[in-house]
């Protein structure tokens, strides 16, 4: 979803700056920073393939390929013309694009996807107001219709047992559906007009989730046990404040972008309590650019780190998981005007991988 307020290979200067985060508040961090060496971390970025645009979610399987989201538009909040998406399929092997996938002309649009276990990508299709799958064996696509019409079926994780698990961000509710007994489960938010947006699995089969509307801004939790549970991030009302993606790191803490107010944040899961902000810290990062802000994608490595970008900055980051040090932060290789954005994904060689929306490019950072 486009964030609204206002080739081949390049090594990302660090406009950044260093921050050393220092608490304001029991919830709030902000940083002060200075220059660094361009060195940590190099970006490439590779033009998507003739014939499409606007890339947006990533993944990877378990041949080491990357798979992007490549829908055409960027829809605010549906695309009108719809065209027909495509899957493409990148080699980091060979530098090179090895296949792309048109969708069939009714399924609309795919913007994020998965790999199941037996190797099958899934993806939502909000304009379809359904979920997809590619069968990798077969080649082949099905889909299957969100009971409720008009749901907005958005991003998606897969649990333990394969269920695929989906927000619905047009009727604030969260989804999921059995490959094994066709079956949908919805279950709506507490919150009204949560628009629920980005969501992740941790460790014991709980789902977490984003309310990404600005007058809602809460953190939502649908327990193993069935139980949907709601967090506050802050207790006041800010309109920018407008929870986006969302992550686990390695110790079952949970993170998010924050879009326009540019900060992530950190929920402490042991701390946590339902209806409060109890365990939540927000950090604000360096903005070299200070042409607007929105964080968009996040994910983790395996070294400690929660990764970022930033959609209107043109900048991609990375901060200790610990919740203490430093913010460390780059200028995407094409800056604000190539929109890093809601693709940022982390490959299990800790390589960043985020969609340069508007530049239409698949961009690649490498921390030495």
């Amino acid at each position: 979803m486009r964030s609204k307020h206002p080739i081949f290979s390049a090594v990302a200067s660090v406009m950044l700056f260093v921050s050393v985060a220092f608490m304001l508040s029991p919830m709030q961090a902000l940083a002060s920073y200075a220059a660094v060496s361009p060195a940590a971390v190099t970006a490439k970025a590779y033009s998507v393939p003739n014939g499409t645009s606007l890339p947006w979610g990533t993944t990877y399987n378990g041949n080491g390929k990357i798979w992007v989201a490549l829908p055409g538009c960027d829809p605010d909040p549906t695309c009108n013309p719809t065209p027909a998406g495509k899957i493409g399929v990148f080699n980091p092997k060979n530098d090179s694009w090895v296949k792309v996938f048109n969708l069939p002309s009714d399924y609309a649009q795919a913007f994020f996807m998965a790999f199941d276990k037996n190797g099958n990508v899934w993806f939502p299709l909000p304009m379809s107001n359904s979920i997809g799958r590619y069968n990798i064996a077969s080649k082949t696509f099905k889909r299957w219709t969100v009971p409720t019409s008009n749901a907005g079926p958005w991003d998606l994780a897969i649990d333990g047992s394969g269920v695929i698990w989906f927000t619905e961000h047009f009727t604030n509710k969260i989804g999921s559906f059995n490959p094994t007994t066709q079956q949908f489960t919805e279950i709506p938010t507490p919150a009204q007009n949560s628009q629920p947006y980005g969501i992740t699995i941790d460790a014991h089969g709980n789902k977490w989730f984003t309310e990404n509307n600005s007058a809602v801004a809460l953190i939502g939790e649908y327990t193993k046990a069935g139980t949907l549970l709601e967090y506050k991030i802050r207790n006041s009302y800010d309109s920018n404040l407008t929870p986006h993606l969302i992550t686990v790191d390695h110790n079952g803490n949970i993170w998010w972008s924050e879009g326009f107010v540019g900060e992530i944040a950190r929920l402490l899961v042991a701390n946590a309590q339902p209806g409060t902000n109890d365990g939540v810290t927000e950090y604000a990062y360096p903005q070299p650019c200070g042409c607007g802000t929105h964080a968009s994608g996040i994910g983790v490595d395996s070294r400690g780190n929660v990764w970022f970008d930033d959609s209107l900055e043109g900048i991609f980051g990375f901060f200790p998981v610990s919740g203490t040090g430093v913010f460390k932060v780059f200028n995407a290789p094409d800056g604000s005007s190539g929109h890093p954005h809601d693709g940022l994904m982390v490959d299990p060689q800790n390589r960043v991988w985020f969609d340069e929306e508007f530049a239409n490019k698949l961009a690649v950072a490498t921390k030495g």
